[in-house]
């Protein structure tokens, strides 16, 4: 069998041996045996069913999700004298029944169907009549409600094999975790398929993120990534409209042949950008996820992702469509954690709520006629106020329940009967549906775990889809590639400008907070502490005894925050968590602050007067607390440090209760004897101090809330006092 393998593969495919599952997986099906095909993209997977069946005296079916595949692989097949054709909606009616007769006639040895065929009555009727010898179905991972692709028209397979009377069947796919892999064998009926499952890596394939907190930065990345560019690549957004304005930014901005893609353009636009893009003449396609499957220009040299897809499944294989030819490509994420936001409403309106699914029953019914109804998708969602993907899901919702039963479709209209929409059935539907949800919820959470991590991205993603086999490759990730930096670090220069040690102080406070406080630091708190912010949760969260406390307070706040984003640009810091982002450092940045390397940063060319010397003797002192000590010991009071030290003056008196309670300063120094007679006097007439206010009500108004702390801490100092 192996010989004539041999022969069948170099005779009609040209290739002198098989890659890694292939010929496993051929065997095992012309054993008769249901077989379920995981391998990564570009590994070959439609040579097992083709290559199979050549060997079977009926024609295969094959399943497949896209017309454009379909019409790009017979075409293939045709020129290596293979027959074979397809049926699909772009044909008249008159061709499909040509090409119907002639399939049943044995004129093909490969029929290629979208699923949507297996809805419609003339078509299935005719299944009937003839015999296939293998039923292979093409993106298996469609048929899982669980996945990142579901297609409602995958869950008629299970009934078409009934129909075909069983078949020898192939299911195929390049992302299935072990958990989609057992919903695609479940749903198709094949419990005792044999698995083959290559694993997952792409050795070629490095991966990157780039840190970009908004969609300035997003832009200003992308010009750096593409400026000196003269390769294929594929930029994938998350919106229709962002396709259009990223490949107009790219033509007008950079000078690019690049194209926009994506589901909204009518079926003759999206056939001429992917015929541009495959071809040659267009070098760059921008698109939304509706671009890909099936796509095999071999020399795509980058993908990169300007939005973060839902899950890990939908990034890995749209970015396994870059290096098909075995060369090196690159696989960039730009990441800001806004992207989560775009997806959490995808997920949240992927399917009708119970009331729009009670409108959609409810307006099928109101265009029936004897419970029976015929119309178009289109039609549908315009009756029902939905768009067309809610409708397919919610037609698939409704006939799991049995509240539609489908008649088969003629053409592109849509025949149902209908039945009573049953309220605990209802109920039941939209609880599926909210697991779904919260999964598809949890997956995301993975995804943007990948994007955020510090660890090697590759082991994420062969953990992710259970292959344990390692993870080596010559250029593995971006956070690899940082940590074998530290060999040459050696070789680098370390920091010597103010710029540079800015910046590592930056990095510096930023790991400060976490190993002393406990907890990360967001944008605005840790611009705060560098300018020494007299904020009361400075004092409250122990902020003020940071080392970093205050190291940056000769800078204006408008000054600081530019510092920041150009360490989150250049990737030596991060931005992660969506509802409340906290900063991290990198790989990069750890390896930087570790060996005190040189980081570029454009620092201010303005600094205030007197800003190095009051750092400077901050730093001395000990603290901004004691730095207050040391003024007010010199004869200022606290109206004259406040001024001197940009802060305000009830700040100034916290630093100086918090001097008397620890007996550094005495009270006598700071509030005269009779203020502090009348403060001692109000407290015994309000009986605590748990609360100021009662207290200076008693009081003159030149008494402040300040004064009445530093009594109030004299006294916890000594309760004698008081007595």
């Amino acid at each position: 069998m192996t010989a004539e393998l041999n022969h069948f593969l170099q005779h009609h495919f040209g290739f002198s041996g098989f890659r890694p599952g292939q010929e496993m997986a051929i065997q095992h099906v012309l054993a008769g045996h249901h077989t379920l095909v995981v391998m990564p993209t570009g590994a070959g997977k439609s040579l097992i069913y083709q290559l199979a069946a050549l060997h079977f005296q009926e024609p295969a079916l094959v399943v497949s999700p896209l017309i454009s595949l379909m019409k790009d692989q017979v075409d293939s097949l045709n020129r290596r004298g293979i027959a074979a054709t397809y049926i699909n909606s772009a044909l008249s009616a008159g061709e499909q029944h040509t090409r119907m007769r002639a399939m049943a006639q044995g004129a093909f040895r490969l029929v290629y169907i979208a699923p949507e065929r297996l809805r419609h009555r003339v078509f299935c009727e005719s299944l009937q009549r003839f015999r296939v010898s293998l039923l292979a179905v093409d993106e298996a991972h469609c048929i899982s409600q669980w996945g990142h692709d579901f297609r409602p028209d995958y869950l008629q397979l299970s009934s078409a094999r009934k129909l075909l009377n069983h078949p020898t069947t192939v299911a195929l796919t390049a992302t299935a975790t072990p958990q989609i892999q057992d919903e695609i064998v479940h749903r198709l009926g094949l419990p005792a398929a044999a698995r083959i499952v290559t694993g997952f890596d792409r050795p070629n394939l490095s991966f990157e993120v780039l840190y970009t907190p908004d969609l300035e930065s997003k832009y200003q990345a992308l010009r750096e990534f593409l400026k000196n560019t003269n390769s294929a690549g594929i930029i994938y957004v998350g919106t229709r409209r962002d396709t259009e304005e990223i490949a107009q930014f790219l033509r007008e901005t950079l000078g690019l042949k690049a194209v926009a893609y994506h589901a909204g353009m009518d079926s003759t636009a999206r056939e001429n950008a992917q015929e541009a893009f495959m071809s040659g003449k267009i070098f760059i396609v921008v698109a939304t996820n509706a671009f890909g499957m099936g796509v095999d220009r071999p020399d795509v040299r980058f993908v990169v992702h300007f939005t973060m897809p839902g899950t890990l499944e939908a990034y890995y294989q749209e970015a396994g469509r870059a290096g098909r030819d075995g060369l090196p490509a690159r696989c960039v994420m730009l990441y800001s954690p806004e992207d989560r936001a775009l997806q959490e409403w995808f997920i949240e309106n992927d399917a009708p709520d119970e009331k729009e699914l009670t409108h959609l029953h409810g307006a099928l019914f109101a265009d029936a006629k004897d419970d029976t109804v015929s119309l178009t998708v289109e039609a549908l969602a315009s009756l029902a106020n939905l768009t067309p993907s809610k409708v397919k899901v919610g037609l698939a919702q409704l006939e799991t329940i049995g509240a539609i039963h489908r008649l088969g479709d003629e053409g592109t209209l849509l025949r149902l009967h209908l039945e009573v929409l049953k309220l605990q059935e209802l109920h039941t539907v939209m609880t599926e549906a909210q697991a779904r949800r919260s999964y598809r919820r949890s997956q995301l959470q993975k995804m943007t775990a990948y994007a955020e991590s510090n660890s090697c991205r590759r082991r994420i993603i062969l953990d992710y889809f259970g292959d344990q086999n390692s993870a080596i490759a010559s250029v593995c990730c971006d956070n690899c590639q940082a940590r074998m930096s530290a060999i040459t670090v050696g070789e680098k220069r370390q920091a010597e400008t103010t710029g540079e040690r800015i910046a590592l102080l930056i990095l510096w406070a930023i790991q400060e907070v976490k190993r002393k406080l406990g907890w990360d630091v967001g944008r605005t708190k840790l611009i705060q502490i560098l300018k020494g912010s007299g904020a009361k949760d400075m004092v409250d969260f122990h902020y003020d005894r940071l080392r970093a406390y205050g190291r940056l307070d000769q800078l204006r706040r408008a000054d600081v925050e530019p510092l920041i984003r150009q360490l989150l640009i250049a990737g030596y810091l991060k931005s992660v968590g969506s509802d409340r982002p906290v900063l991290q450092l990198t790989p990069q940045g750890e390896q930087a602050l570790q060996n005190k390397l040189a980081i570029p940063l454009q620092v201010p060319a303005k600094i205030r007067p007197g800003g190095a010397e009051r750092v400077l003797a901050k730093r001395e002192a000990g603290g901004t607390v004691a730095l207050t000590g040391q003024l007010l010991a010199q004869g200022m009071s606290p109206a004259q440090i406040a001024i001197h030290r940009g802060l305000r003056e009830s700040t100034i008196y916290e630093h100086i209760a918090q001097l008397i309670a620890e007996g550094t300063v005495e009270i006598s120094a700071v509030v005269p004897s009779e203020v502090k007679r009348q403060v001692d006097d109000a407290i015994k007439q309000v009986g605590s101090t748990d609360a100021l206010a009662p207290i200076k009500a008693l009081l003159p108004q030149e008494i402040s809330y300040g004064m009445i702390r530093c009594v109030i801490a004299s006294t916890q100092r000594n309760p004698e006092v008081t007595r």
